[in-house]
């Protein structure tokens, strides 16, 4: 379908397409800001994500170890993050900033063996489905796996902060921290386990991008990504 020369189908795909890796690191975030933490590391552990996983893919030819290595890498990289704040009590601004520096500049050392070298094709699923359905099926079918899980997050992430006694535990922490712990909630034990989430997050959306939406790396490829994440996420920091 096209309307004033646009391709609908085309434009609606690219967008959820370019949307997928922002979605990812944003949800992961907003559940450490709920928690009463403001990372904003979201862009160094988003390219140390995408760096950790093109490596591994190369070295290893493994998709899915590229993956698992991505969001390990981002986990590694937060809890830098949680010591620092949550033990040595640092500011998190500040240790956010120092972060993304580090995670650009870290990123951009391990990454020089790495320009030029060509990725290998990601699976795509319901492939048929995208061929056979009309309009919808090539906006809706024929993504990674990766796609689609990050746009179930959303839901599966409001319906774990609203409806589970978890996710209750980390929104009385991020409201009342002095409260949650007088009724025995360890504070720092559920801050830790949400920068941890968020983290994993931020290097899946790195793998996303160095492994799916350009599969190459280049370096400083997630061009700003973590500041969008951030703007579309509600800090409420407690340092």
């Amino acid at each position: 379908m096209v309307i004033f020369g646009i391709d609908l189908v085309l434009l609606i795909s690219a967008l959820m397409i370019s949307a997928t890796p922002v979605l990812l690191a944003a949800i992961g975030e907003a559940v450490v800001e709920k928690s009463g933490v403001l990372n904003l590391g979201v862009e160094g552990m988003m390219i140390i994500g995408a760096i950790s996983g093109f490596a591994l893919m190369v070295i290893t030819d493994n998709l899915f170890l590229a993956v698992i290595g991505s969001m390990l890498s981002g986990l590694i990289i937060s809890i830098i993050f949680g010591v620092l704040t949550q033990s040595l009590l640092t500011n998190h601004v500040a240790t956010g900033l120092a972060l993304t520096i580090f995670g650009i500049g870290m990123s951009a050392m391990i990454g020089k063996n790495f320009v030029g070298i060509p990725g290998k094709e990601f699976p795509l699923l319901f492939v048929n489905l995208k061929e056979n359905i009309p309009f919808l099926g090539p906006i809706l079918f024929g993504h990674s796996i990766i796609l689609y899980f990050a746009f179930l997050l959303p839901f599966l992430t409001n319906y774990f902060l609203k409806k589970t006694k978890i996710g209750l535990i980390i929104r009385a922490v991020g409201d009342s921290p002095t409260s949650a712990s007088n009724q025995g909630i360890n504070v720092t034990l559920v801050r830790y386990s949400c920068i941890l989430y968020g983290g994993a997050m931020c290097g899946l959306a790195g793998a996303y991008l160095s492994l799916i939406y350009t599969p190459q790396w280049i370096e400083n490829m997630t061009g700003g990504r973590g500041w969008i994440c951030l703007l579309y996420t509600s800090p409420s920091p407690r340092d």
